[in-house]
């Protein structure tokens, strides 16, 4: 009797209840955020901000005007981390306190821009891939994420060419693969890119 009344509440509450399943589901969440230790979350979003900002600087480093602006990440309760920053590409007006300089229109062949993009990206890629583990606190199923801003000033009547490139990886695909070269290509096509 008793057996068959608990079976009867379960089948109630997953036909009437299914607002409080996802109240419960989510309610397990929120108790797992509770739990993260934001100082220590701080320390591994530097560690991975130090790490994204030593590529975009190597990838830039010709162009000391490219860097505009360093990789700054945050925790998102609920999606994970991300990581956002600006980088222009090429500055051909540069402007000073004495007035503009223009730069040479040697530096501005859209090859050359589309070569340094697809550096970046593969650079990025392996920096998910190698530093993904910093990241202890995560649960798999977050998502870590940088979002490249690129920003393409040309010279003055010239169109410009902005772009802006996310890149997102599960963490369980981070913890997957992570530091593992000989699957690079496997872990790239986990990654979702988009463009835009």
């Amino acid at each position: 009797m008793i057996l068959k009344r608990g079976v009867t509440a379960l089948i109630l509450c997953w036909i009437l209840g299914f607002p409080f399943a996802v109240r419960t589901s989510a309610g397990k969440r929120e108790n797992t955020e509770a739990r993260v230790d934001y100082a220590s979350t701080r320390q591994d979003i530097q560690r991975f901000e130090s790490a994204v900002n030593e590529v975009v600087f190597s990838t830039f480093s010709a162009n000391s005007f490219a860097v505009v602006q360093k990789a700054k990440g945050a925790y998102l309760e609920g999606y994970g981390v991300s990581f956002a920053f600006l980088v222009n590409i090429h500055r051909a007006v540069v402007n000073t306190p004495f007035g503009e300089v223009i730069r040479s229109r040697v530096e501005a062949t859209p090859e050359l821009k589309k070569r340094r993009i697809e550096e970046l990206k593969e650079k990025l890629i392996r920096v998910l891939q190698n530093n993904g583990d910093i990241f202890r606190q995560l649960p798999g199923e977050d998502w870590v994420t940088i979002v490249a801003y690129i920003e393409d000033r040309n010279f003055p009547g010239e169109p410009s060419e902005n772009k802006t490139i996310v890149m997102s990886a599960l963490k369980k695909d981070l913890d997957e693969f992570g530091n593992r070269s000989e699957r690079l290509k496997e872990f790239k096509q986990r990654i979702k890119i988009v463009e835009y």
